[in-house]
């Protein structure tokens, strides 16, 4: 007598198809049993989060059951439960030696991944992965802040995995292709790819959305709002549409929802600026692609100017950047363009003049008390979502009583917009 689940046998890879059959025995009491070769050491994966050193946190562990106590039924799904365990590390630990340039390292029988994020991120954070029988030493971690992590990696890995053998079946049952000469390649299961570049995708628009979060809140204090719209995954957004318009309908909506881990990942982050002078408002669009897959890996940050924007700045309508800290400093460049040639210069019209290619305005001044006229240079400067407005006197009639000044928005709320500030200054 034989025991197996017909799906486990088809959609397992090859060398865990065999391991799917297991005899059923007779015991001296005449009760069923499972082969004890077969019964022994069930094994669990186990997750944990490393931080600068230190365990922060570790995936919850099967409790162990006593063997006398166990019932046949509970006996085959501890044994399933642990072939599925072990045939997600093996396929784990194949992906694993093709992705050493990616940050994962596979040694002393542990899947070591880099999850530090970009380059700016203090805190270094690895994950490690194993497979560890039940009934051996699991010591707790003396922290448990990264628990609900280490978690959600574990079970993400486990649906990726039915996902992946889910598929298997599915195309199995599917019309064959003609018969050709050339074997089909056999692909194995993106798992640590997917989980690589979900990581990887959360960190870019994370770090982008919150830059751009923080830049809206103090421009909103300086007087010149913009309106910020953010999506960390377009296709998540759509899904509910995805679904109902999918063609697949031989497939599950579980399967098509994790089928959306196996494309590349797309955030996306929309500032519509204030209108300008009579012209519409406009919008500045920042994209991020990651791709999971050959031949790149990693993600692209596209920045989309509107094209007035983009001919009153001087600037390429689009531009591409491959980090996060390329992106910003770009971004910071623009907005400190934007501010001194279009938002500065529409609001003191005539006084205003643009006299080079750098963040500066010139603002004709003129103090009534001593019918003194001047020009004073606006500097303005955008850095990591502070605003800095530097204004100095460049020439006078009757020489500079102020050399400097200067005034800095954080995003916190401040007595004095942007152009309140600067006409205290010129006037």
């Amino acid at each position: 007598m034989q025991y197996h689940n017909q799906a486990d046998v088809w959609t397992a890879s090859n060398h865990f198809k065999a391991r799917g059959l297991a005899p059923l025995r007779m015991d001296k009491d005449g009760s069923i049993i499972l082969d004890p070769a077969l019964a022994s050491k069930p094994k669990s994966l186990r997750v944990r989060i490393l931080q600068d050193g230190n365990i922060t946190g570790a995936s919850r562990l099967p409790t162990a059951v006593d063997e006398s106590d166990a019932t046949i039924e509970k006996t085959i799904q501890r044994t399933r439960d642990s072939l599925f365990e072990e045939e997600l590390f093996h396929e784990m630990s194949l992906e694993a030696r093709q992705l050493m340039a990616y940050g994962v390292d596979y040694r002393d029988s542990i899947i070591h991944i880099d999850a530090s994020g970009s380059a700016s991120q203090q805190r270094s954070m690895t994950i490690l992965i194993d497979c560890i029988p039940l009934d051996g030493p699991n010591p707790a971690s003396r922290e448990h802040t990264n628990d609900w992590l280490a978690q959600n990696v574990v079970e993400g890995l486990r649906l990726l995995l039915t996902h992946a053998q889910n598929m298997r079946l599915y195309r199995r049952t599917q019309m064959p292709p003609p018969l050709t000469g050339q074997k089909p390649e056999k692909q194995s299961p993106s798992l640590l790819r997917t989980l690589l570049a979900a990581f990887h995708h959360l960190h870019g628009v994370d770090s982008l959305h919150g830059y751009l979060n923080t830049v809206a809140e103090t421009l909103k204090y300086a007087g010149l709002p913009i309106e910020l719209d953010t999506n960390r995954e377009v296709s998540w957004a759509r899904l509910a549409n995805t679904l109902q318009s999918s063609p697949k309908r031989g497939i599950s909506a579980a399967d098509q929802l994790l089928d959306i881990f196996s494309k590349p990942f797309d955030g996306r982050a929309t500032l519509t600026l204030p209108s300008l002078g009579g012209i519409p408002s406009e919008s500045i669009i920042l994209s991020t692609r990651t791709v999971i897959g050959q031949p790149t890996f990693g993600s692209e940050h596209r920045l989309t100017l509107p094209s007035t924007l983009a001919a009153d700045l001087g600037l390429f309508p689009q531009q591409k950047f491959s980090s996060v800290e390329e992106a910003v400093s770009y971004l910071d460049w623009v907005f400190s363009l934007d501010i001194a040639h279009r938002q500065l210069k529409s609001h003191f019209s005539t006084r205003a003049a643009i006299k080079g290619d750098d963040a500066r305005v010139t603002i004709r001044t003129k103090n009534t008390k001593k019918a003194n006229i001047a020009d004073s240079d606006i500097v303005i400067e955008m850095q990591n979502g502070k605003l800095r407005a530097t204004a100095t006197i460049a020439e006078s009639e009757e020489g500079a009583e102020h050399g400097e000044q200067t005034y800095t928005w954080t995003g916190k709320e401040t007595d004095m917009t942007l152009p309140d500030r600067i006409k205290s200054w010129v006037g």
